[in-house]
């Protein structure tokens, strides 16, 4: 008769005997639940039913396609044939077998509520179960030690749903415990003779369907191993920021040992050249904590006690420092510089399964709060090294206390050997990136001398050769000039010479010796007073006159000479008496030489204006005097050079113009020896081919700090 279709009934009366615990603490034995200390004996009545229950799970294993739907279902028939609320099977991680329940890890294969396996492979009463070979019962597990309360229910399980009823066994697979099957009820209820021994025969079903289940994980472990170093080796490759190489190797250590939390250290030394030497002693400096997940915003705040520096920004990843303290404080840190750079796994094979305490209050033997060893009590330190120096560590931390074996931190050592590489690369990048910026700046900076000395250079070898033309004009100017009128006098000379010259050819010739020795010494007074302009050995000799008057002298000995080329002289004065304080001779002069240039340029029957006016500008009474002409004018290439000595326009030669270049420098220098200024304007007329070249004089009309009165 198959099991299933067998009503419960028909199972002996002996086999129907509850296999309990008494709810009532007072009424057990010291043991918390029942577990046969001997090999029990199989009735057999219960051969037939047992051996259905085997072939149907065998039948399971052999027709699932994956050994995880195999599993499933095994589950589901033992919650259906042991008529149990809840049948987990889990698979036990690899440790010694010395390891205590609660320092074992187990991954859910299939579950309804992973939370309830966590609490029954920790409740107390499980404590030594590895090392019992039989099922364990227990009818009511609240009533013997109360479960702590849980601090978040599943998914889709009421608080109410807690396991009460618990039968345990642990699965041996060639001698070796590799997993163990749960049973639970939801409401206080014993268990059967018959129910214990098919979980207990079943067992070995299990163990085959747990070994398959392991290879299986560990080959994904594996890869889940390789993938996430071969993304470490691409990321460093690739030049990542060290920001998201901390964090690909946090989140993926994290993932992959299915552990809580994950953090990266590095150590801020006070001595920047310190070097662990064999252990010799422990640095001053500060850890650090450069990279965290989850981040302190993804999971519950935990309250430090250690100085927080928000405002700080780590000077080799920019990022904002959240959380640091001294290496002083941490007697876990200063282990990682006293157990030679070997990795430090709390709880670990050989050690004292104690919880660290950060309530010590000698600062030598306590932990700082970051770690929070009472929520945190698993924690593995890898320190990240090169050449003996401790740049840092690699943290990972669960909220139960499990096992570290030998596989998890040799991969944690290779993903922390990766970090460490990561490191020196991005400082070996930074100083050489320094180094090529200072290196480029000096160069920039060269360069940008050698630029201003060539264009240094440039400016001197075209202001030498601006010289240059000058001293050629200057000295082809004043050949002409002075050898012109002594070929004339020669000329002269040489024609008085002559013994049957008529008395009026003799005064024609003397007068044209005159005429020509004084050009001359007109020329030659105009050098040197140009010379003692340009040195500043002058002096002024200010008077006062009244302008009006000096002009209307000036005029009248022009009007005769502007009559003979045909012009016409406009005077423009003011009808009031216009004082000017000013060296009489110098301003004189600066009038005689604009009005003959004037007369020179303007063409003929044209008409040349002298306006005389006052203005005042920013509080300064000033005299300003325009000669006005229309003729030839100046061309805007040659209007920046005028004042120039030498300097005439073009085409006076071939027009015979007379002059030497020297009146209008003569006259710019003579206008600032009074303190004034002078400047120059040309362009045409309404369009046509004469243009208007005005000539402006501005003077201070008083002596600086004159005060005029009234009177």
């Amino acid at each position: 008769m198959d099991f299933q279709e067998c009503p419960s009934s028909v199972i002996e009366p002996e086999a129907s005997t509850k296999w309990a615990v008494s709810a009532m603490v007072n009424e057990v034995s010291p043991s918390p639940c029942h577990s046969a200390s001997k090999e029990l004996p199989i009735r057999q009545s219960w051969l037939p039913i047992i051996h259905n229950l085997e072939h149907r799970l065998t039948d399971i294993m052999l027709t699932s396609d994956s050994t995880q739907l195999a599993l499933k279902r095994l589950t589901e028939t033992l919650e259906q044939s042991l008529h149990a609320d809840r049948c987990t099977i889990a698979i036990k991680a690899f440790s010694p077998e010395s390891v205590p329940v609660s320092y074992c890890r187990f991954r859910d294969i299939i579950s309804g509520e992973s939370l309830q396996c966590s609490e029954v492979l920790h409740h107390p009463a499980f404590q030594d179960w590895m090392s019992n070979a039989h099922p364990i019962a227990i009818a009511d597990l609240q009533a013997w030690s109360p479960v702590v309360e849980r601090p978040s229910t599943a998914a889709g399980s009421p608080q109410g749903s807690q396991p009460r009823a618990v039968l345990v066994t642990r699965t041996l697979f060639q001698g070796q415990v590799n997993g163990v099957i749960i049973l639970t009820r939801s409401c206080p209820d014993g268990w059967t003779e018959l129910e214990v021994q098919l979980l207990k025969a079943v067992s070995k079903q299990v163990a085959i369907a747990i070994s398959q289940a392991q290879l299986e994980q560990q080959v994904q472990q594996q890869i889940q191993y390789q993938t996430l170093v071969d993304q470490l080796t691409r990321a460093i490759r690739n030049d990542w920021n060290l920001d998201q190489v901390f964090q690909l190797a946090v989140e993926g250590s994290v993932s992959a040992l299915q552990v809580s939390r994950g953090l990266v250290l590095l150590m801020k030394y006070t001595d920047p050249l310190h070097k662990n030497r064999a252990s010799e002693r422990v640095p001053g400096g500060r850890a650090i904590v450069v990279c965290e997940f989850p981040s302190a915003c993804e999971r519950p705040a935990v309250r430090l006690a250690s100085p927080v520096y928000p405002d700080e920004i780590h000077e080799e990843t920019g990022t904002w420092i959240s959380q640091s303290f001294s290496l002083a404080d941490c007697r876990i840190c200063q282990s990682i510089f006293t157990n030679g750079i070997e990795p430090i796994a709390i709880p670990a094979p050989g050690h004292e399964f104690a919880q660290l305490s950060s309530d010590d209050s000698d600062s030598d033997t306590g932990v700082a709060p970051i770690f929070n060893p009472e929520t945190m009590p698993s924690t593995l330190l890898v320190p990240l090294e090169n050449q003996g120096t401790i740049l840092g560590c690699l943290v990972l931390q669960h909220t139960h206390a499990r096992f570290w074996n030998a596989e998890e931190v040799a991969f944690i050592q290779l993903v922390a050997a990766q970090l460490s590489t990561a490191i020196i690369q991005n400082r070996t990048l930074r100083q050489v990136q320094a180094l090529v910026d200072e290196r480029t700046a000096q160069l920039r900076r060269s360069l940008d001398v050698q630029a201003k000395l060539y264009e240094k250079t440039r400016q001197q070898i075209g202001q030498l050769r601006r010289l240059n033309a000058i001293h050629e004009e200057f000295l082809s100017t004043m050949s002409h000039e002075l050898l012109t009128p002594l070929t004339s006098m020669t000329l002269a000379i040489r024609m008085l010479r002559q013994a049957a010259l008529s008395p009026e050819r003799q005064a024609k010739y003397l007068d044209i010796l005159e005429q020509q020795c004084l050009q001359e010494t007109s020329l030659i007074n105009d050098l040197l007073a140009l010379q003692r302009l340009e040195t500043s050995n002058s002096s002024v000799q200010l008077q006062k006159i009244d302008l009006k008057f000096l002009v209307r002298d000036l005029v009248e000995s022009f009007t005769e000479r502007f009559t003979d080329s045909g012009l016409t002289l406009e005077v423009d004065l003011p009808t009031r008496l216009l004082p000017l304080y000013t060296d009489v001779d110098s301003l004189n002069r600066i009038l005689v030489e604009l009005l003959t240039n004037a007369r020179k340029y303007a063409a003929p029957g044209s008409l040349v204006q002298l306006k005389i006016s006052q203005e005042v500008e920013q509080s300064v009474s000033q005299v300003v005097m325009t000669v006005t002409n229309n003729g030839s004018g100046i061309t805007p290439e040659e209007l920046p050079y005028i004042f120039e000595k030498f300097r005439r326009g073009r085409g006076v030669t071939q027009r015979a113009i007379q002059g030497t270049g020297l009146g209008l420098a003569l006259v710019k220098g003579l206008a600032e020896h009074l303190n004034g200024a002078i400047v120059a304007s040309s362009q045409p007329s309404n369009g046509s081919e004469v243009w208007e070249t005005c000539f402006t004089l501005t003077l201070p009309q008083f002596p600086e700090g004159f005060i005029p009165t009234s009177a």
